[in-house]
């Protein structure tokens, strides 16, 4: 019941999308915050998503989680579409690059970029759930 709600609550918002154009959005999901966009290149549409997803432990903190952490790091990247990287702070990056047959505004995009966390959902809450969190700017 809880599950059919949340559907319903997602088609209204998804339905008063259908007449905006937008190219950009920001959000947040399991405490991640999310930039995704949408560009013109030429012979199709580029869609970039990029999020921080926490910093990796110090080896004093932490020395399993950081070292699952930056397993966990390089068999995502050789498993999955999406780049992991990790910054000189320890920040770890997740960047994905989908090219797309046209520019994606609106309703398409957000869609899009769905079905992109459907497909790395695992990957990302594994290796997040090794990392220090970040702090969500409210």
């Amino acid at each position: 019941m809880k599950l059919q709600d949340q559907l319903q609550k997602v088609e209204s918002h998804l339905q008063a999308l259908e007449d905006q154009k937008f190219d950009q959005l920001s959000f947040d999901w399991e405490g991640i915050r999310f930039k995704a966009s949408s560009e013109d290149k030429a012979g199709g549409g580029l869609i970039r998503l990029q999020a921080n997803l926490g910093r990796l432990y110090f080896t004093i903190e932490n020395s399993a989680h950081r070292t699952m952490a930056i397993e966990r790091l390089y068999s995502n990247n050789r498993a999955v579409d999406g780049a992991y990287s990790v910054d000189n702070s320890g920040q770890v990056l997740f960047q994905c690059l989908t090219k797309t047959q046209e520019k994606l505004v609106g309703k398409a995009l957000v869609t899009a970029v769905t079905t992109i966390l459907l497909q790395t959902e695992t990957h990302l809450r594994t290796l997040k759930s090794h990392l220090k969190p970040n702090e969500l700017a409210a």
